[in-house]
C-alpha cells in the first residue's frame, strides 16, 4: 500500500508537469502547463484547417506520410515533431507563423546556472576588449587579460583556449615569446 506522502507527491508532481508520449517515437516528454496550452490552441486552429479544406485525418496522414494516430496527436495539442508540423502545415497550405497567433511568455522553464551566467559574462566582457577597445593594441598575456577583466586565475586554460578562437576568426593574432603567447589585434593587410 502506498503512503498518502508518496501520493501526494505524486500529485503535486503531476500538476507542474504532464506525461505525454511523443506520437512519433513512443518517447516520454515533459510539457509544461504553460505549453500544453499552446499545444492544445495549435492542434485546435489544425483541426479547424484540415476541416475548412474538407480533409480527413487518414487525407493529410496520406499527404504527409505521417500516421493517422500521429495527425490525431497533433490535434488534440499532444508531442509532435517540429518535422510533422512542418509536414501538416504544407498538407494544410497554412504558414507557420499564421498558427502562432498570439505571443507567448518567453521565460525559460528553468534559469540558468550560476557556472553558465558566469561564462556568459566573461565571454561578453571578453567580446567587448576585442571589438570594441584598444587593449589589445600591444600584445598581452592571458595574466594580463585576466587582471584586466579581474577573473579568477585557474580560468586561464580557459583565456587561452578563447583568445585562440579570436585568432581564428582574425581577430587577433599571437605573438610566440619562448613558452608565452601574447596576443594582439591582427595588423591589417597581414
Amino acid at each position: 500500500m502506498t503512503n498518502i506522502k508518496t501520493k501526494n507527491k505524486i500529485a503535486k508532481f503531476y500538476n507542474i508537469f504532464y506525461l505525454i508520449f511523443c506520437a512519433n517515437n513512443n518517447s516520454i516528454c515533459y510539457v509544461s502547463i504553460a505549453n500544453k496550452t499552446i499545444l492544445a490552441d495549435i492542434g485546435k486552429q489544425i483541426r479547424i484547417r484540415r476541416e475548412e479544406l474538407s480533409y480527413a485525418q487518414n487525407d493529410v496522414a496520406n499527404m504527409t506520410g505521417l500516421t493517422i494516430n500521429t495527425v490525431a496527436s497533433l490535434e488534440k495539442g499532444k508531442g509532435a515533431t517540429l518535422n510533422n508540423f512542418l509536414l501538416i502545415c504544407r498538407a494544410l497550405e497554412i504558414q507557420p507563423k499564421d498558427i502562432f497567433k498570439s505571443d507567448i511568455s518567453l521565460e525559460p522553464l528553468y534559469n540558468l546556472p550560476p557556472e553558465s551566467k558566469r561564462r556568459i559574462e566573461i565571454t561578453q566582457k571578453l567580446d567587448n576588449l576585442v571589438y570594441n577597445s584598444d587593449f589589445f593594441n600591444s600584445p598581452k598575456r592571458v595574466a594580463d587579460v585576466i587582471k584586466e577583466l579581474d577573473t579568477e586565475k585557474s580560468d586561464s586554460n580557459k583565456f587561452s583556449v578563447y583568445l585562440t578562437g579570436y585568432c581564428k576568426e582574425g581577430e587577433l593574432e599571437y605573438i610566440k615569446e619562448g613558452n608565452i603567447k601574447k596576443y594582439t589585434k591582427k595588423k591589417n593587410g597581414g
